[in-house]
């Protein structure tokens, strides 16, 4: 290689280095001489009248859009305009006069004017890239998350995607972040972890909060969730371009025959099925009403009745229990008033405390300490749904202190509680501590306000991205447990009133309301011997030996019921028929807590007021009263609501 043409390869190489590193200051340089080139060639090869005219007419329209934008004070349409119109009226004269002293002061008078713009808003990069690198360097970000666009700094990755959210999130931190650790597709848009720089205004919290601004920025197609990832610092980015959960799914039916597997829910927005582990784990459903709790409920119960080793007792105050009353035949309790659901939930504590008698006792036998019922070898679980525990608080202030006990210690028996709420607040569980610590899964429906998702998921959580103001349709949820401590929108199995029925029918109890078809029950095999677990001390049975049902509540010939402490009176008058009793005779049988003869006459004087007791004569100068004679329609509406009452 002779040293001339070594000489002109350096020189060469040299200016190309130049030229790349300079390429933004020469930018305006190149488009002006390369518009003007390209019109001195079209002049070459001649420009004819319409071609003239076509000029003529882009350098007008451009003008207009410069005046319009002035007009409207719209700054990028005007220079938008202003530019345009100089760039046309270069390359119309180029084409015109060709290679031409008029040609070479256009295209000298463009790149001034070019320049003028560009130079400002070049320097202006400039120093937004210097700061912006200075404060990544004290943030930890290291040089492969930035890139070498003067346009876009700090902001590359290794896919379009991360590419976008890295200069989203740039845009709204003034920060760079430190690194996007995972970004997957799925079959309904993407999801990415983002790693913050450290520091208060650029927490993840902080990112949450403003994230219709980051929406804005990223500048993709989709709905955008955002979440507080397992560190302090990182950020869950999900993008769904289409909604997997827009529409109800039916419901698969039930799952599994026994509660040990966990209940199945659900769809999440991944595709994966909802698994709830219901036994060992109370169970919290809030939200704003109309918004599926009842929905939850009715697939929760469907998989608790469908095991052959749990039992479901049902609390619904709504008049006519409508929320869980269709549940009725399949339940071992129901309590719809709230006298019944107070004789429930004391049937439920006493379960417990034998229960744990019978763990004693055969801890004791077996020598070994037992400390946990296992349903299908101690006895069946029993699973407690309370439809409204807000309203079973306001109607039975008592019942408070009850729950709050049963949350605390019901769960080695094996007994787990279900609560439905639309306020899920410490003032549920009487006002003096926060029962909601006792719930170990946690379910949140659509709501109005942010403050519904600090009080079901716990303070915080709002910023942390349990945004249940997000969930936009009935059904739609956020689930947090043990191993599920991320906000993932999904959407609850959909069960008609028709599958309903079927489920009811199917798994019902009693004999009366189940018709199986002569010859359906399989043949038992006499050569099998079942094994022989211990055997746990027979609950309460009622007289049938069925179910335990509830006995019946006292009620005064119009169909209201007798308050708790005045059964015994009540009764009292009622044995002794048409005949009647005294006073002195109600003194002298003594009911509990009515040996006064104040604590008697009183209570006699307001019910003969209100017509439920009348005076049929005197017996030895005293006034003897009897029971009011019962319409038929009250005492069959009566006989109605006691017909699914629990055994004392």
């Amino acid at each position: 290689m002779s040293p001339s043409l070594g000489h002109v390869r350096a020189t060469g190489s040299a200016v190309a280095r130049w030229t790349i590193r300079r390429r933004f200051e020469l930018a305006p340089a190149a488009t002006d001489l390369g518009l003007t080139a390209m019109s001195w060639w079209h002049h070459a090869t001649g420009v004819s009248l319409p071609e003239h005219l076509a000029y003529g007419a882009a350098t007008l329209g451009a003008a207009t859009l410069g005046f319009k934008g002035l007009q409207h004070k719209h700054k990028s349409l005007a220079l938008a305009g202003a530019g345009g119109s100089v760039v046309m009226a270069n390359t119309w004269i180029g084409a015109g006069a060709g290679p031409s002293v008029p040609s070479l002061i256009a295209a000298g008078l463009t790149g001034i004017a070019a320049y003028a713009a560009y130079a400002p808003w070049l320097t202006k990069s400039r120093l937004e890239r210097l700061a912006l690198q200075l404060k990544a360097a004290k943030a930890g970000v290291t040089a492969e998350g930035l890139g070498d666009s003067i346009l876009q700094p700090g902001l590359t990755g290794s896919t379009l995607e991360e590419t976008a959210l890295l200069r989203a999130l740039a845009a709204l931190l003034s920060l760079p972040a430190v690194d996007v650790t995972s970004l997957e597709y799925t079959p309904f848009g993407w999801r990415a972890v983002a790693v913050l720089p450290p520091g208060r205004n650029t927490s993840p919290q902080r990112v949450i909060a403003r994230r219709d601004q980051l929406a804005t920025n990223l500048g993709l197609p989709g709905r955008l969730r955002l979440a507080k990832g397992a560190s302090d610092n990182e950020l869950v980015v999900s993008l769904y371009e289409s909604d997997p959960l827009a529409s109800p799914i039916p419901w698969p039916g039930p799952g599994t025959t026994t509660c040990t597997e966990s209940a199945a829910l659900g769809v999440d927005a991944f595709g994966q099925p909802v698994l709830v582990p219901l036994l060992y784990n109370h169970v919290l459903i809030g939200g704003a009403t109309d918004n599926g709790k009842s929905g939850i409920q009715n697939v929760l119960i469907a998989y608790a009745v469908a095991c052959d080793d749990a039992e479901v007792l049902l609390v619904d105050l709504k008049p006519g229990a409508v929320e869980l009353g269709p549940w009725r035949h399949c339940a071992l309790a129901l309590g719809d008033t709230p006298s019944r659901a107070m004789q429930l939930l004391k049937m439920v504590w006493a379960e417990v405390e034998r229960r744990g008698a019978y763990l004693n006792e055969l801890s004791e036998r077996l020598g070994k300490p037992v400390r946990k019922w296992i349903p299908g070898v101690h006895g069946p679980a029993w699973f407690v749904f309370i439809d409204e525990l807000a309203e079973l608080v306001r109607k039975i202030p008592a019942a408070a202190k009850l729950v709050e006990s049963l949350l605390q210690v019901a769960r080695f028996a094996g007994i787990t509680l279900i609560c439905a709420t639309q306020s899920p607040s410490n003032k549920v569980f009487g006002g003096s501590t926060d029962g909601r610590q006792q719930y170990q899964v946690r379910i949140g429906l659509g709501a109005k306000e942010s403050t519904t998702s600090n009080l079901i998921f716990g303070p915080g959580a709002y910023g942390d991205g349990w945004t249940l103001d997000e969930l936009d349709a009935p059904g739609k949820f956020l689930r947090w447990d043990r191993e599920h401590q991320e906000p993932i929108e999904s959407r609850a199995y959909w069960m008609t009133d028709d599958q309903i029925g079927a489920t009811t029918y199917r798994y019902a109890r009693e004999s009366i309301y189940r018709h199986p078809e002569p010859g359906s029950a399989p043949v038992p095999d006499d050569s099998l011997t079942p094994p022989q677990p211990p055997e746990p001390p027979t609950p309460p049975r009622g007289p049938g030996g069925g179910r335990p049902v509830l006995r019946a509540v006292p009620v005064f010939p119009d169909g209201t019921e007798v308050p708790d402490n005045r059964h015994e009176l009540w009764q009292a008058i009622e044995r002794t028929g048409t005949k009647g009793i005294t006073i002195p005779e109600l003194v002298a049988l003594g009911p509990d807590g009515l040996k006064a003869r104040g604590s008697i006459s009183d209570p006699l004087m307001q019910w003969q007021r209100k017509g439920w007791i009348v005076q049929v004569g005197t017996r030895d100068r005293s006034k003897v009263y009897a029971a009011a004679a019962r319409s038929v329609a009250p005492a069959r509406a009566a006989t109605d609501r006691e017909s699914a009452t629990i055994s004392g």
